[in-house]
């Protein structure tokens, strides 16, 4: 294997939020013409955001101000083995400009998938587009009118992606088509966890596997467009995901006691098997909204939220103030 070289990337947003930063690699370059995200390799001895800092000015003429951690992974490519470190650059100034003669452009968040990066940013691009909480739905026998009202309630408090957990009820669709609809009216997506069939069928944004059913696939099971997630609960479910081509994972017991998956993780191993995969993660178990900045702290994307939402008085509004 080769020696671990440290990469620090900046996703540098426009003043309305909606675009980021691209660069074009240099032709002569290691994956030459492809597009990425500004930065550069640590120096040695050098703390990874001021090398941040000192790479996106010689690069794009920018002085970095407030920047916040998105994601941190290990990829390895047949000639060398890269660890990125990727910071969301919230404030900054300065005349944009390929100061070593390379191209730039402003691209959607929306449109980043259909660019064409190097492999390991596929991750970066994932964690780019996803939220800092991902809402799951309790497992009830119905879902009545004051859920959905529930529901609305979060999703205006800026909720933007959704998944719906049931094995109870009978007849799922009724009250799935309700709920898709609702999300739908808010901008919000629904991702349904339960096969990827059903999941078409209903016309969900995507599908989330049970380790149960990701053990079972050997290739991703939608296409591009669609969300695939997965639940992991150790190392090897969160590789088999990356092989099969998820596109985020959730990885518990965080806190919790994990039951017939063993001891709760504690934020020391999550923190560890996170950082050696090269997609989103989201905490779960046990989390509350206030877990948001230590989950962040050790690598999450975010937070999978149950208990701490539903039926609580006041959680739209702590929602909102996230």
């Amino acid at each position: 294997m080769y020696p671990k070289a440290h990469v620090v990337l900046g996703l540098i947003y426009n003043t309305t939020g909606d675009k980021v930063l691209l660069a074009r690699r240099p032709l002569d370059s290691h994956l030459g013409g492809l597009w990425e995200f500004p930065g550069g390799k640590v120096q040695a001895g050098e703390h990874a955001l001021a090398a941040l800092k000192r790479e996106l000015y010689e690069e794009v003429n920018i002085e970095v101000g407030d920047c916040t951690p998105l994601i941190s992974f290990d990829y390895d490519y047949p000639d060398k083995s890269l660890h990125f470190m990727v910071w969301k650059i919230h404030e900054w100034s300065g005349e944009v400009m390929g100061k070593e003669g390379q191209e730039t452009r402003w691209v959607a968040v929306s449109s980043l998938p259909a660019q064409d990066f190097p492999p390991a940013n596929k991750g970066i691009i994932n964690a780019c587009r996803l939220p800092p909480v991902y809402l799951i739905t309790p497992d009830l026998g119905n879902y009545p009118p004051e859920f959905i009202s529930e529901l609305q309630g979060y999703l205006a408090a800026g909720v933007k992606l959704v998944q719906f957990r049931s094995k109870t009820t009978n007849n799922r669709a009724p009250a799935l088509g309700r709920i898709l609809h609702t999300c739908r009216s808010h901008g919000a997506e629904l991702i349904v966890n339960s096969s990827p069939a059903f999941a078409r069928e209903v016309g969900a944004s995507g599908v989330h596997l049970s380790s149960a059913r990701l053990r079972q696939l050997n290739e991703r099971p939608l296409p591009a467009g669609s969300w695939v997630a997965a639940s992991c609960h150790d190392l090897d479910e969160l590789h088999h995901a990356v092989e099969i081509g998820v596109d985020f994972c959730v990885l518990s017991q965080v806190r919790r006691s994990a039951g017939k998956h063993g001891t709760a993780l504690g934020w020391k191993r999550f923190s560890e098997l996170v950082g050696r995969i090269p997609i989103p993660v989201y905490a779960l178990g046990g989390m509350k909204l206030s877990d948001l900045g230590q989950a962040r702290v050790h690598g999450a994307q975010g937070i999978a939220l149950i208990s701490d939402v539903w039926g609580r008085t006041g959680s739209a509004a702590r929602l909102a103030r996230l």
